[in-house]
């Protein structure tokens, strides 16, 4: 029926045009123009007459000219992704954004443009330069996050952070970090554990935002299970190394018996230590850390993690762009916090100790895992009502 334009859409896909496709489909070109962009004029046309219209396009090989329609219309339909895509410890988790924002913007009808943000003049200077309205950022550094936000509000773009917190007017997406601490602490001490060590690193309060959390996140949840924090069990150190084999030098009453640790990479790392120490894993220690990353499953003991839902927050940064939050409300600082998920597996054992003394007392002389669920309720009310104190 229309062997001729199939025989040269393999050699000349711009001669398709919507014209062509009216023609064939015996239309006229404002249905086709409105069904190719899913317009909800479109809906007014029958069912039959929009299949027909997509099938003929898709077997022609028709391709839009966005360039056409961005001069005609203004709009061009391309999202803005800004960052440090070659930083080996955002990796992972970028990737997976990336996949997130890919199989939203799709369904958007938007393509995607990377922009390194080691250059972020000649990367303002090309989104400008190609009429980009809609921004993505990867920035975890407060600065250049700052900086992203002026350019946005002087050239009236939108954008969302993809780390960290909100910045002014431009929301964020990101995990509910204290609830995840919460989690983890509540699930070690409900194994029988209660000297539990944390492992943090240095404060860099002009950097990131979630190391902050996360330590004051495991402190909250030990005092509101009523456990005791040794600071000799508290490391902010880059040297992971060093403060597991330290706190493991201690004797048997002093040493803890497991680990919580603001990533899985900082657990596998403590577990390398434990294991050339000649501690047996989960036996004799129980590890818990964040993240889920792809290596999380092959660690010595395949790590019990907060997963930290990279997928789905890239899908969500899309929708908030165009207006949609899924049903999320945000805090009152414009940050959107997806509610973290527990993955048990190997590494968080049952603690020795309380195997040894199943009757072993918590506070008020009650068994451990009763004094959790007495605190479990209030401790949820006492979360709802100051999280947004404490990261705003």
């Amino acid at each position: 029926m229309h062997k001729r334009l199939s025989s040269e859409k393999t050699t000349d896909l711009q001669m398709v045009t919507i014209n062509d496709i009216a023609r064939l489909a015996h239309v006229d070109k404002g249905a086709v123009s409105r069904t190719l962009r899913n317009h909800r004029d479109a809906q007014r046309l029958r069912p039959e007459t929009r299949e027909r219209i997509l099938r003929i396009a898709a077997e022609l090989g028709y391709q839009p000219n966005q360039l056409a329609s961005s001069t005609r219309t203004g709009i061009v339909r391309s999202i803005a992704l800004i960052g440090h895509f070659f930083n080996s410890t955002l990796y992972f988790s970028a990737s997976q954004i990336i996949s997130g924002i890919l199989s939203e913007s799709t369904k958007q009808g938007y393509g995607v443009k990377m922009y390194d943000s080691a250059d972020l003049k000649k990367a303002f200077a090309e989104i400008v330069g190609n009429r980009i309205r809609y921004l993505l950022s990867f920035c975890a550094e407060r600065p250049a996050r700052e900086e992203q936000a002026r350019f946005c509000r002087e050239n009236g773009i939108q954008i969302v952070y993809l780390y960290e917190h909100a910045v002014g007017e431009y929301p964020a997406v990101n995990i509910d970090n204290l609830a995840a601490s919460s989690m983890l602490v509540h699930h070690l001490a409900e194994r029988g554990h209660r000297r539990i060590a944390l492992l943090c690193v240095p404060h860099r309060e002009e950097l990131y935002s979630y190391v902050r959390e996360r330590h004051e996140g495991y402190f909250r949840s030990m005092k509101e299970l009523g456990l005791p924090v040794d600071p000799d069990l508290v490391s902010c150190s880059d040297d992971v190394e060093a403060a597991v084999a330290r706190m493991l030098a201690y004797p048997p009453e002093k040493r803890p018996t497991a680990f919580y640790g603001i990533s899985d990479n900082q657990i596998m790392r403590a577990q390398r230590v434990a294991v050339r120490l000649g501690f047996r894993l989960p036996e004799d220690l129980a590890m818990v850390g964040f993240g889920n990353n792809e290596a999380s499953n092959l660690a010595v003991a395949s790590i019990t993690t907060v997963e930290e839902e990279f997928f789905r927050r890239g899908e969500l940064a899309v929708k908030i762009l165009f207006g949609d939050r899924n049903g999320l409300p945000p805090m009152s600082n414009g940050t959107y916090l997806i509610p973290p998920s527990l993955i048990v597996r190997e590494s968080s054992g049952v603690c020795r100790e309380s195997r040894r003394d199943a009757g072993g007392k918590g506070n008020a002389g009650k068994p451990l895992p009763q004094c959790i669920a007495d605190r479990k309720t209030t401790a949820a009310k006492r979360r709802k009502g100051e999280r947004d104190a404490d990261i705003g």
